[in-house]
């Protein structure tokens, strides 16, 4: 009994540690992060789900979890940018746990809490934790379904009670995915490559079990889309489908996606990742089921975006996107830094590597912090980086009030040149009506078209409820891109009988110039030739 005592106190005391190393990553990644988001501005597409959130249940162009998040954090904290990015804040912060959890279930307490450290000091992870954006709840969706899967894999193969429980579990997680950002579906070949890469992963296959999750996934997730979808005309459908694909041979493109990639995870754990990924990858020879579990859920997705990388025009560099692969690429690199299986020079090797990539990451996260609280040290160094493009909206908006308190009180409306700007000040106004926008070619890039008009904030709603009436126009100049244009741009006079400058504002931080927007005062509403107001 005394022995037996003992060895328990020794296992509660181990694992005790072992939570409070993983607690103090969890907590310290979501101190930088809050940092990060508190210090940062609001991004164009943050704008998009601010607007989504008041504006009804949406598919278009992404599904409605993202702005059902963004409304509950404002609802929690108000108005502000806490508030904006807090469900982010919280989903990345649990998947640093999460990536703890699957690692130890799969293979012990060292590849857990070496999963929690990369996955905390990875860049790309760290900066989708800190912005209103599916990406976040998205990979912590991903990792959960991989637990859930693994641990209904594991009920089957010792023939014990719990699979079927798992697997409702994992359709759950799937649903919840899928209304999170509708790259999830590719959960579910990348569980099939899982099973059919192993011979109780086939001898599963035989039945229905395996894919009962992704039965109750798919049944609470597509119909609401569908429906949806029908009855506004297949938006959804036609923007993923066919309006963002055009398909041409573009080598140059496969160099972007690898160098965007290299620099959003650091080039040290993207060699940690893919040494991992290929390790494990002819696992399947000797049926290790957990080498080629996690292995098949990051190459699906990785694989499924370097391809159209090749040849599609439109620019396939998006780091976001196959996240979750690198995700899973991360644990799996875990577990190659476990203590057995590989001893000796190897193992230092891959733990030096981990650490060093780790390292790397960190700084790579505290560099871009600095670029936002140090713009110049950042121009002088890098240019421009996007962290510093993402500032200036609550100067933006603080010039409007004041243009309007001296244009004989609060304009009746605000006009802005693009999407961008109008939503983006539109967040730091707190104004969710009279602010409209010009129709851009962003507008349909993005896919927003269809939601524009449906929020009353296009150029048709904008002549229909406003006709006659004065308006504030604000216009972002692209620096070189402007010059010899215009001063306004000759669209905004098609619009008004009188349009007059009345402001600059120069967002300008430690002597870097950031942004610069002109401010106009525009005279009567007019209809623009051949355009007739919609009744």
């Amino acid at each position: 009994m005394g022995l037996g005592g003992c060895a328990g106190d020794s296992v509660h005391k181990g694992l005790r540690k072992e939570l409070a190393v993983v607690g103090a990553i969890a907590l310290l990644s979501l101190a930088v992060r809050t940092l990060a988001a508190l210090t940062t501005d609001i991004f164009q597409d943050e704008g998009v789900y601010w607007k989504q959130a008041y504006e009804g249940l949406s598919f278009s162009p992404h599904p409605p979890a993202a702005p059902l998040m963004v409304r509950l954090g404002l609802a929690v904290f108000g108005q502000n940018m806490l508030g904006l990015r807090a469900a982010s804040l919280v989903a990345g912060t649990a998947s640093v746990v999460m990536a703890y959890v699957l690692g130890r279930r799969m293979y012990g307490r060292r590849a857990g809490v070496w999963a929690a450290a990369l996955f905390a000091c990875c860049p790309l992870f760290a900066g989708i934790g800190a912005v209103a954006t599916p990406d976040a709840p998205l990979v912590l969706a991903w990792m959960a379904f991989i637990y859930a899967s693994w641990r209904a894999g594991e009920a089957c193969r010792a023939a014990r009670k719990g699979a079927m429980g798992w697997r409702a579990v994992a359709g759950v997680v799937l649903a919840a995915g899928l209304y999170t950002k509708y790259m999830m579906v590719l959960a579910i070949p990348s569980l099939g490559l899982a099973l059919l890469l192993t011979r109780d992963g086939r001898a599963q296959l035989k039945s229905l079990g395996p894919w009962l999750g992704a039965l109750i996934g798919v049944a609470l997730f597509a119909p609401v889309l569908l429906i949806w979808d029908w009855r506004h005309a297949w938006p959804t459908l036609q923007y993923h489908l066919v309006a963002r694909h055009q398909w041409v041979v573009s080598g140059g493109q496969i160099a972007t996606y690898v160098a965007s990639h290299v620099g959003a995870i650091s080039p040290l754990l993207i060699i940690g990742v893919f040494w991992a990924l290929l390790h494990w990858w002819p696992s399947r020879r000797n049926h290790d089921w957990r080498g080629v579990w996690i292995s098949a859920f990051g190459w699906v997705p990785i694989v499924f975006f370097v391809l159209p990388s090749a040849f599609t025009l439109r620019t396939m560099n998006r780091v976001h996107w196959d996240a979750v692969g690198y995700a899973a690429g991360l644990v799996a690199f875990a577990f190659l830094l476990r203590e057995g299986g590989v001893r000796g020079r190897v193992l230092r090797r891959r733990r030096w590597l981990a650490a060093a990539g780790m390292a790397f990451g960190t700084a790579t996260i505290v560099v871009t912090l600095v670029t936002v609280w140090s713009p110049a040290l950042a121009a002088d160094v890098l240019g421009k980086p996007p962290s510093i493009r993402m500032l200036g909206w609550r100067e933006l908006a603080e010039g409007v009030e004041n243009a309007q308190e001296e244009w004989n009180g609060p304009a009746r409306f605000i006009v802005a040149d693009s999407f961008r700007t109008a939503l983006c000040l539109s967040f730091h106004l707190g104004a969710r009506d009279g602010v409209y926008t010009l129709f851009h070619s962003s507008n349909r890039r993005y896919g927003l078209t269809e939601e524009l008009e449906r929020w009353g904030t296009d150029e048709p709603s904008m002549v229909r409820e406003q006709l006659g009436q004065d308006a504030l126009y604000v216009h972002e100049y692209r620096f070189d891109s402007d010059k010899g244009r215009e001063d306004p741009p000759m669209r905004i006079h098609l619009f008004f009988t009188r349009v007059e400058k009345v402001a600059d504002v120069y967002v300008v931080r430690g002597g870097v110039q950031l942004k610069h927007f002109g401010l106009f005062n525009c005279h009567e509403l007019k209809l623009k030739p051949r355009a007739r107001p919609t009744r």
